[in-house]
């Protein structure tokens, strides 16, 4: 079969059951193909894969430690083929008078195609397999508890449809017994689950369901390797990355890649003075405004100055400004790093335009409306970005379900084509992009409104900008958005939930306007910078322009129609219920990568929420724009 990349990292991973439709067999993955990328930069995508794995208790992450990452241990690649057999090795016969069943190990000659008891009816594949929350997939077989054996067995399947209808029958001694997967003997599962009375039991599933597989994946921002290595080996990366993100003047006309040349941030122990300073000085001298020893003080007091300049533009001084006026600690950074990375680097490496950047007067009738549609919106700014940077990177797998703790997250098997190393399949695209940042000080009112209020800020004025927009680098310290955030995380609940449900709205406006099918579209949500990127993630839509047409042609009406899906067709019951479901705001797995967690359209209207109990004040209140609206 020819497939795509992209189908290739969601679809046809090892250990992923599917149907061979050329050849009317289903098989297994048992292995994936693929080149070493050399353009991508290990370092951050193991970052990424370490900071979704860390959602789930590390004994049920094998290898994904809290440690960090030895890059010798995995191989990014890009899939090149795909090796499957067939799975499973179980065939029962079509004829309902004999339902005799077959069981073949792998070495096994071709399998007869006529059942061998019967001589009539047809031998296929069973469809029903077993699978366990760690990971486990195993053949449904036969078992004659009477014989103690599954040698001669049949299955029938009493006309129904459904496994739990069915029941085997022994051939030998007549017994009938009931379809049972039995414990999982593959691990020692031994941790409670919601809602299963047994989670040591495993479960029977058709092959193609859903439960069968889950691909894990991440997608991030990423700059080819050459060019990243070099900055970060900079201890300060983060906090530099912090400070151009804020726009901090240190920061002004400088590149992050720039700084790559002074990794090792060992400042001179002299500081050479130019021909200018020394002419300047020499023409004083000469004048006899100064005199001898003047001058060597004076030359000392110039290399002082010098001194300090070159410090506060050092990394190390723009790290320590940074910490300042933010009042942020660098471990708070540290944390941050990954999300400032990637919030600036597309500003900084592709062609940008921002709905806000050109001036107030004399712009077209259509820019200036869609400029106040978004205020009104409470963004505080709109960019287009052409040759956005995209790596999908699927690292893992899961069983019976996807949600941490709930399963286990396992590695795709070591590849001995690459040195025995954990294969990650990438995936990079160069697409257009919009990306949204919302105005941190409407947020701020927001909260307040709703009785939230960050203690943290209290004395401190809405002239001090920095430290009330460092208030979000904070605020999700230890806080993982792929799990339910509960009413004790109240502020980090309200605040993603804003970002995550209005990201969710403009992508599926996006998708009528653009003409593309919503699961053609994805969010990519930077919690800590109060902003979420809208980009295609196939490559059909990611170079047919259709984002940057939206920015240039119909701005105001996404904006408008993002800001009237008040309604849901399943209102009130929706409504009363928290306001979301499949209806109105959640997107297909391949488009939210935290599996539609958090989510409520209260967050933007007001009215009922499942944990907080309700929002009084939703963000899209017209209140809040009147408040200091620029």
């Amino acid at each position: 079969m020819n497939r795509g990349k992209r189908q290739v990292l969601f679809d046809y991973l090892p250990g992923r059951t599917f149907d061979f439709a050329q050849v009317g067999t289903i098989a297994s993955v048992e292995r994936v193909r693929g080149t070493p990328n050399p353009r991508l930069n290990q370092e951050l995508v193991l970052r990424a894969v370490q900071q979704y794995a860390s959602a789930w208790d590390e004994k049920h992450r094998p290898l994904l430690t809290d440690r960090r990452p030895d890059i010798n241990r995995f191989v990014l690649l890009d899939p090149k083929a795909v090796q499957a057999a067939m799975f499973p090795l179980v065939f029962h016969c079509q004829n309902r008078s004999c339902g005799y069943v077959a069981v073949r190990a792998r070495d096994t000659a071709v399998m007869q195609r006529t059942c061998p008891r019967c001589r009539q009816g047809k031998m296929v594949q069973l469809r029903f397999i077993k699978i366990h929350r760690c990971g486990e997939i195993q053949p449904l077989t036969p078992y004659c508890p009477n014989c103690r054996s599954g040698a001669s067995m049949a299955l029938d399947t009493r006309g129904s449809e459904r496994i739990s209808g069915f029941q085997w029958k022994c051939l030998t001694c007549n017994t009938r017994s009931a379809i049972f997967a039995g414990p999982c003997r593959a691990c020692n599962w031994n941790d409670p689950v919601p809602n299963v009375v047994n989670p040591r039991m495993m479960d029977i599933e058709v092959f193609r369901s859903g439960r069968t597989y889950y691909a894990h994946h991440v997608v991030l921002l990423n700059q080819p390797s050459r060019e990243m290595d070099a900055f970060l080996q900079i201890p300060e990366w983060p906090m530099l990355a912090g400070a151009a993100f804020f726009e901090l003047p240190e920061m002004q006309g400088r590149n992050l890649l720039d700084f790559g040349a002074s990794a090792l941030n060992t400042p001179p122990a002299d500081v050479a003075l130019t021909n200018a300073d020394m002419d300047e000085v020499l023409e004083r001298l000469n004048s006899g405004q100064i005199s001898t020893a003047q001058m060597a003080t004076e030359l000392q007091e110039m290399r002082a100055r010098r001194a300090r300049q070159q410090q506060a533009s050092a990394p190390s001084g723009i790290a320590q400004a940074l910490l300042q006026r933010t009042s942020t600690s660098a471990a708070s950074w540290e944390g941050a790093g990954r999300e400032m990375l990637e919030a600036v680097l597309p500003m900084q490496s592709g062609t940008v335009q921002d709905l806000f950047a050109s001036p107030t007067t004399g712009i077209p009738l259509a820019q200036q409306a869609a400029r106040q549609v978004a205020r009104d919106c409470g963004i505080g700014r709109l960019t287009s970005v052409n040759d956005f940077p995209i790596t999908t990177a699927t690292f893992a797998y899961s069983r019976s379900s996807y949600q941490p703790d709930l399963c286990r997250l396992n590695l795709f098997p070591a590849d001995a084509e690459h040195g025995g190393r954990f294969p990650i399949f990438v995936d990079l695209v160069q697409a257009d992009a919009l990306v949204v940042r919302l105005d941190p000080e409407r947020v701020l009112r927001w909260l307040e409104r709703n009785g939230l209020a960050p203690t943290q800020l209290f004395g401190v004025p809405s002239s001090q900008s920095l430290p009330r927009q460092a208030y979000f680098v904070r605020l999700f310290d230890s806080v993982e958005p792929a799990v339910t955030l509960r009413v004790q995380q109240a502020q980090a609940r309200m605040v993603f939930g804003l970002l995550h449900t209005l990201s969710h709205l403009c992508v599926r406006q996006a998708a009528l306007l653009c003409g593309l099918d919503r699961t053609s579209l994805s969010e990519y949500v930077l919690p800590r910078t109060l902003s979420f990127a809208l980009y295609s993630n196939h490559r059909f839509g990611a170079t047919i322009g259709a984002l940057t047409s939206l920015f240039e042609q119909s701005l105001e009406e996404w904006l408008t129609q993002v800001r009237d899906s008040r309604r849901c067709v399943y209102d009130p019951v929706c409504s009363n219920n928290g306001g979301t479901c499949h209806a109105c705001i959640h997107l297909a797995e391949t488009s939210c990568r935290f599996f539609n967690l958090n989510l409520s359209r209260s967050f933007l209207f007001g009215g009922p929420e499942q944990e907080l109990s309700s929002v009084s004040i939703g963000y899209f209140d017209p209140s809040l724009a009147l408040q200091g609206a620029k």
